[in-house]
C-alpha cells in the first residue's frame, strides 16, 4: 500500500511496549479473519454488556455518550459479517478504552467529539482524521473500513478515506490470496508492526475474564431473546455487499443514545 494510506498506531499501543505484549500470555485466538464464516464466529461469551463492563473496568469515567457503543458494534458487525468483537478491541486500542488520552495523560490526534473510533484519516503529524455526526455512524464507518480491508468493495462508504482509498486497499488485500485477518492490519491500517498482536492482547484480556470456565457456560445457557417484530429486520439484506450496509430504521436507534 502507498505510504499515504498508512497511519500511526493507536493511543494504547504507544503505552503498551512490545516487552509487555510478548511477555504476557494471550489466551485469545490469534488474529482471526475480519469476516465471519461458519468457522469464524463471535464467541457466545461476548455480549455488548460484557464489552461495556470490560471498558468500564479500565475507564471508570466513561463518557455517557458511549454507554451503548457496544450495541452498535454488534448491530453493524453482524450486518456486514465482521468480527465485531475484534473491531471493538481495535477501538479499545485506538482510543485507550475511550479515554482519548495517552498513558501520560496527553491527548492524541483524535478527540472524542469526532466519533472516530479507529483513527480513520489520522495519518500522524497532528492530522485529526475524520469526523462523524454521532456514535452509531462512527462505528459503522469503522466496520465499513474493515470490510474494504477484507477485500470487498463498498458501494456507498461513509468515510471519505474509504471512498478514496478502497480500490488500493482491496487490491493489496487480494494479493494475500486468503481471508484477510486482523493481524494483516499491521503496517497497513497502522504503521505499528505489532498492531495485530496488540489487538490480540486486548482480546486476550477480555477472554481471560469473561470467556473461561463458568463464564463461558453461563453465556451458552442464556435463553435467546424473543423474536423482534418482523418489520424491524425482515427487509435487511442477508448479504449487504454493494448495498451500502445495513441502515437500521430510526426506531431501532434512539438519537439520544447515539451521541
Amino acid at each position: 500500500m502507498a505510504r499515504a494510506h498508512l497511519r500511526h498506531s493507536g493511543i494504547l499501543t504507544v503505552t503498551l511496549t512490545s516487552a509487555v505484549l510478548f511477555s504476557l500470555p494471550v489466551p485469545a485466538e490469534a488474529a482471526p479473519p475480519i469476516r465471519t464464516s461458519p468457522t469464524n464466529q463471535v464467541p457466545a461469551c461476548v455480549t455488548p454488556d460484557r464489552l461495556m463492563s470490560f471498558i468500564a473496568e479500565r475507564n471508570p469515567h466513561l463518557d455517557p455518550r458511549f454507554r451503548n457503543i457496544a450495541r452498535f458494534y454488534k448491530l453493524y458487525g453482524e450486518g456486514w459479517h465482521v468480527r465485531w468483537d475484534y473491531a471493538f478491541f481495535q477501538m479499545a486500542i485506538e482510543t485507550n478504552f475511550l479515554k482519548y488520552r495517552r498513558g501520560n495523560g496527553r491527548r492524541g490526534d483524535v478527540s472524542e467529539k469526532q466519533n472516530n473510533f479507529a483513527g480513520i484519516g489520522a495519518t500522524g503529524h497532528g492530522a485529526p482524521g475524520e469526523r462523524f455526526p454521532d456514535v452509531a455512524t462512527g462505528v459503522h464507518a469503522q466496520i465499513q473500513h474493515l470490510v474494504a480491508y477484507s477485500g470487498e468493495h463498498l458501494a456507498q462508504p461513509i468515510a471519505r478515506r474509504t471512498r478514496e482509498n478502497q480500490d488500493d486497499i482491496i487490491k493489496q488485500s487480494h494479493r494475500l490470496g486468503r481471508p484477510v485477518t486482523f493481524g494483516d492490519l499491521s503496517r497497513r491500517w497502522a504503521t505499528d508492526r505489532h498492531y495485530g498482536k496488540s489487538i490480540d492482547f486486548i482480546a486476550g484480556l477480555f477472554q481471560e475474564h469473561y470467556c473461561s470456565g463458568q463464564e463461558t457456560q453461563a453465556a451458552q445457557d442464556i435463553v435467546p431473546p424473543a423474536p423482534q417484530p418482523a418489520s424491524r429486520w425482515r427487509n435487511f439484506p442477508a448479504q449487504p455487499a454493494g448495498l451500502g450496509g445495513p441502515l437500521p430504521p430510526p426506531a431501532v436507534i434512539d438519537p439520544k443514545e447515539s451521541g
